[in-house]
C-alpha cells in the first residue's frame, strides 16, 4: 500500500516574469529589461598597460614599506649621540599611527621609554600578579581600568605627552597612496624605483610636510604663531593620553586657547564708610535688652534680676 505524501502548508507564489512575449502577426516580440551586454575585453596592449600599472604600484609600495621598516629599526635605538629632532622628524615622514605603535612596542621590548628622544628606561608598575589592568583615578569621575602595558610605555607623564603628540600628527593615509610622495616615482623595466625621497634630502630642503615637537608647539603658541588647524590634534592627544591613564595638563590644553581674550580682574577699592551689619536687639517692657535666646533667658543681667524679684513678690 502506497503512502500518500503530506501536502505542504506553504503557499506557492508565482515568480513574476521579468519579460513577456507577445505575438504580433507572424513576429514574436519580447518586452522587458534589456539583456546586459558583456563588457568588451581589453586589447592586449591595454591589458599589458593595466598589469604594468599594478606591478609598479606594488613595487613602489614595497620600497616605501622597506624604508619605513628601516626607519623603525633606527628609531628603536634612538637617541644616538649624533641624532637630533630633525632626524626624528625625517624618519617619521612616511609613518602612520600604526607604524608608531609598532615603534612603541619595539622600544618597550628593549625596555626603553617609547618617546624616541628619551634615553631613560620605561617605568614599571609596583606589584606583581597576573592582572593585566590597573585602576586609575580611584574615587574620581575619571576612574577607569587601563592596560598595564600601556601604562608602562613611557618613563613619565611628560614623555607620554610628547610621544603621543607625535603620533596624533602622523598621516593616516599610507605613504604609497599620497600624491606628494609618489608623483615623481618611476619604475623601469627591471623593477628599480626612482623619484622617491628615500634619503630625505628633499624633505630636509623644506619641500615636504613636517611635524612639531610638543615643546615647539608650546613655543609657537607663546609667540602667537599657533595654527588653529592643530586644535584637532590636541583633542586626539587628550584621547590618547586617557588610554594610558594620563590627563592632559593645563599647559598643553592652553594650546587650544591661544586666541582667547586675556582679562585682568582687579579688586575695586571701597571708597565709602564701612557699613556694619544690622543687629537684632530685643528689649523688654522697661527698655532693657532682653538677651533671650529662643525663649531662654540667661541667668545674668537686669531682665533675669527683675524676673526673680517678681517671683519672690519683692
Amino acid at each position: 500500500m502506497s503512502t500518500k505524501q503530506p501536502k505542504s502548508i506553504l503557499k506557492r507564489t508565482q515568480q513574476p516574469s521579468s519579460s513577456t512575449t507577445t505575438i504580433v502577426g507572424s513576429t514574436i516580440v519580447s518586452t522587458g529589461p534589456p539583456t546586459p551586454q558583456p563588457k568588451p575585453l581589453p586589447t592586449p596592449e591595454e591589458a599589458r598597460a593595466i598589469a604594468l600599472s599594478h606591478a609598479h604600484s606594488i613595487q613602489i609600495r614595497k620600497v616605501l614599506e622597506l624604508s619605513i621598516l628601516t626607519s623603525l629599526e633606527q628609531l628603536a635605538d634612538f637617541p644616538l649621540l649624533e641624532s637630533t629632532s630633525i632626524d626624528l622628524k625625517c624618519h617619521l615622514r612616511y609613518f602612520q599611527p600604526s607604524d608608531f605603535d609598532s615603534l612603541m612596542e619595539e622600544r618597550g621590548i628593549c625596555d626603553k621609554c617609547s618617546y624616541p628622544l628619551c634615553p631613560n628606561p620605561r617605568k614599571r608598575l609596583a606589584g606583581g600578579g597576573k592582572s593585566t589592568y590597573a585602576l586609575i583615578d580611584k574615587g574620581k569621575e575619571t576612574m577607569r581600568f587601563v592596560e598595564k602595558e600601556k601604562l608602562e610605555r613611557f618613563c613619565s607623564d611628560v614623555c607620554a605627552q610628547r610621544g603621543l603628540w607625535l603620533r596624533v600628527q602622523l598621516n593616516t593615509e599610507p605613504a604609497w597612496t599620497r600624491a606628494e610622495i609618489i608623483n615623481d616615482a618611476q619604475v623601469d623595466d627591471k623593477g628599480a624605483v626612482s623619484g622617491l625621497d628615500l634619503t630625505g634630502e628633499k624633505w630636509r630642503a623644506g619641500l615636504g610636510n613636517t611635524i612639531l615637537l610638543l615643546e615647539e608647539a608650546e613655543e609657537q603658541r607663546r609667540q602667537a604663531k599657533w595654527n588653529n588647524t592643530k586644535e584637532a590634534d590636541i583633542e586626539k592627544l587628550a584621547e590618547e593620553l586617557m588610554e594610558v591613564g594620563i590627563s592632559l595638563d593645563r599647559q598643553t590644553r592652553q594650546l587650544k586657547q591661544s586666541d582667547s581674550l586675556s582679562v585682568d580682574v582687579k579688586e575695586r577699592k571701597d571708597e565709602g564708610d564701612t557699613v556694619k551689619p544690622p543687629e537684632l536687639i530685643l528689649t523688654d517692657e522697661n527698655g532693657d535688652k532682653a538677651g533671650t535666646i529662643e525663649g531662654y533667658t540667661p541667668k545674668i543681667g537686669p531682665v533675669y534680676t527683675r524676673k526673680i524679684s517678681k517671683e519672690r513678690g519683692e
